[in-house]
C-alpha cells in the first residue's frame, strides 16, 4: 500500500494577515475601526448624557409641578377644625428644600366634581381637599348622631388627595402620592390633637366613660387623608405600560429595518437602470421611495395594534373615553382609533429614518438611530415638568404624543387626540418634504457629476 499524504493546504487559504500585499487594507480597515471608535464615543456622551439629565436631580425640579388645595371645611364651617391646619402647613411647605408647587385656590362657587374636573384636565398635578363635612363629620360622630360610613367612623373621609395615575404612572405612583401623603402626617395629626384635646376639656369623666366604639375611634383619630385616582390603572392593565415604554423603543427599531430591507431592495433595480444608461424620472423615483411603505406599515402597525388587543388592554378608557361605552356608535370603533395612532406614530418615526438614510446612507444611519431613539424616549419616560428647560422639546416628539394619545385611548387620560395626531401627521409632512428634498440635491448632484465625466471625456478626445 502506498504512503498516504496529507492533502497540501488549498492556496486560498495560506494568505496571513501580516502578508505585505495587505499592508494599504490593513490601513484601511485601522482607520474604519478607530472612526468608529470615536463615533461611537462622541455619541454614548452627546446622546446618552441627554437621558441621563432626564432624570438627574427630579425633586430639584417638584416646584414645577402644581398642587392646588382647597379648603371647604373652612368655607362650610364657622369655627372649622381641620382645614386652617392643612392650609397653614401646606403654605409652610413653600419654604422647605423640597416642595411641591402649592396653590391655595378659592372655593366659591366650586364643587369637588369641578377639582376632579380640573386634575383629569392637567391644570394641576394633584388637589389636596379638606371636604366640607370634615368638622362636622367628626362633632357628628363624636355626639353620637352620625358622622358614620357603614356603622363606622371613617376618618379618612375628612381630605381628599386628588391626581390621576394615568397621566403619568411613574411620576403620580412614586413621587405625588407619596409626597402628598407624607404632606397630610403633620396637619393631620396636629388638628387631631387640638380636635380631641377640645372634647376632653370639657367633657366630663363621666361622659368619657360612657363613649361608645365609634365615639372612642372618632376621638383617637379624628382626621386622616385617603388617596383618590381619579383615572387609576387597574391591576390586569399593567401590560398597557409596554407600548408606552420599550414598545416604542422596539417600534422604532422596526421602522430601521424597514428602511434598511427597502434600500436594499432598491439598490439591484438602480444599479439596472443605472447601467443602461437610463434614469427614473423624479416622480418614479419618489413613488419607488414612498409607495412601498405604506402597505409594509399597515401591515406593522396594525401587527403592532393587535399584540397590545391580545393582553386585553381597553379600548374605551375605561369608560372615560370620548369614544367609551357611553358614545353609542363610535364605541365601534375604539380599536381602529388605537390603530391609526400607531399607524400615524411609525410614519413620523419610521418617515424619518427613509429622510435620513438618503442623507447620510447606510454607513451612518445606525448613528441617527441611536439619536433618535434617546431624544423620543427621553420625552416619553419623564414628563418635562420636572427636568430643565431644555427637555421642554419633549412636548414635540412622537413619542411623546403616541403615549399621550394611548393613555386616554386605554385609561381615560386627558383628552388631546387631536393635537396627538396634528403633530404626528406634522412630523410625517416634514419628513415626506425633507426626503424628496434629498431626493432632488442627490438627483441633482448626480447630474452635475455626469456632466463633468462628459465634458472630461470630451476633453480627452479631443486631445
Amino acid at each position: 500500500m502506498g504512503q498516504q499524504h496529507d492533502a497540501p493546504e488549498p492556496e486560498d487559504f495560506s494568505l496571513s494577515i501580516r502578508d505585505p500585499a495587505l499592508r494599504e487594507q490593513r490601513k484601511q480597515a485601522a482607520k474604519a475601526v478607530v472612526m468608529a471608535s470615536i463615533l461611537m464615543t462622541v455619541a454614548v456622551w452627546a446622546c446618552l448624557s441627554i437621558f441621563w439629565g432626564s432624570t438627574y436631580l427630579l425633586e430639584h425640579y417638584f416646584p414645577n409641578a402644581k398642587v392646588y388645595v382647597y379648603d371647604f371645611d373652612s368655607a362650610a364651617n364657622a369655627n372649622p377644625l381641620l382645614g386652617p391646619y392643612v392650609v397653614n402647613f401646606m403654605e409652610s411647605t413653600l419654604s422647605q428644600p423640597v416642595h411641591m408647587g402649592v396653590i391655595i385656590r378659592d372655593t366659591g362657587g366650586k364643587t369637588l366634581a369641578d377639582v376632579e374636573n380640573e386634575i383629569v384636565n392637567e391644570k394641576a398635578w394633584a388637589a389636596i381637599v379638606i371636604n366640607s363635612n370634615a368638622t362636622t363629620m367628626f362633632q357628628e360622630a363624636l355626639a353620637g348622631t352620625g358622622g358614620l360610613l357603614d356603622g363606622e367612623y371613617a376618618p379618612k373621609g375628612a381630605i381628599s388627595l386628588l391626581s390621576v395615575g394615568a397621566r403619568w404612572f411613574q411620576v403620580v405612583d412614586e413621587y405625588i402620592f407619596p409626597f402628598l401623603t407624607q404632606y397630610m402626617q403633620t396637619p393631620t395629626l396636629e388638628a387631631s390633637h387640638a380636635a380631641a384635646a377640645g372634647y376632653l376639656s370639657t367633657a366630663t369623666p363621666a361622659e368619657i366613660s360612657g363613649l361608645s366604639q365609634t365615639q372612642r375611634a372618632a376621638l383617637a383619630t379624628p382626621f386622616a387623608s385617603q388617596e383618590t385616582n381619579l383615572r387609576p390603572i387597574y391591576a390586569t392593565q399593567w401590560s398597557g405600560s409596554a407600548p408606552l415604554e420599550a414598545g416604542l423603543i422596539y417600534y422604532i427599531i422596526f421602522a430601521f429595518h424597514i428602511a434598511l430591507f427597502l434600500f436594499f431592495s432598491r439598490a439591484p433595480l438602480m444599479q439596472s437602470i443605472k447601467s443602461k444608461g437610463r434614469r427614473l424620472t423624479f416622480i418614479s423615483t419618489l413613488t419607488l421611495r414612498f409607495l412601498p411603505l405604506l402597505p409594509v406599515y399597515l401591515i406593522l402597525s396594525l401587527s403592532y395594534s393587535l399584540i397590545n388587543l391580545a393582553f386585553l388592554l381597553p379600548m374605551d378608557g375605561n369608560g372615560h373615553a370620548r369614544f367609551g361605552p357611553q358614545s353609542g356608535f363610535m364605541s365601534k370603533f375604539t380599536s381602529a382609533f388605537f390603530w391609526m395612532l400607531n399607524l400615524m406614530t411609525l410614519f413620523a418615526l419610521g418617515l424619518a429614518m427613509e429622510s435620513m438614510i438618503t442623507l447620510l446612507t447606510v454607513k451612518f444611519i445606525p448613528f441617527f438611530l441611536i439619536t433618535w431613539i434617546i431624544l423620543n424616549i427621553t420625552s416619553s419616560f419623564f414628563p418635562p415638568t420636572f427636568m430643565e428647560h431644555f427637555y421642554k422639546y419633549g412636548y414635540a416628539m412622537p413619542f411623546f404624543h403616541s403615549t399621550t394619545g394611548a393613555k386616554h385611548i386605554m385609561w381615560g387620560a386627558r383628552d388631546r387626540l387631536g393635537l396627538n395626531f396634528g403633530v404626528l401627521t406634522a412630523w410625517t409632512v416634514l419628513s415626506i418634504c425633507s426626503l424628496s428634498l434629498f431626493e432632488f440635491f442627490l438627483r441633482r448632484k448626480d447630474t452635475k457629476r455626469e456632466r463633468k465625466e462628459r465634458a472630461h471625456d470630451v476633453e480627452g478626445r479631443a486631445d
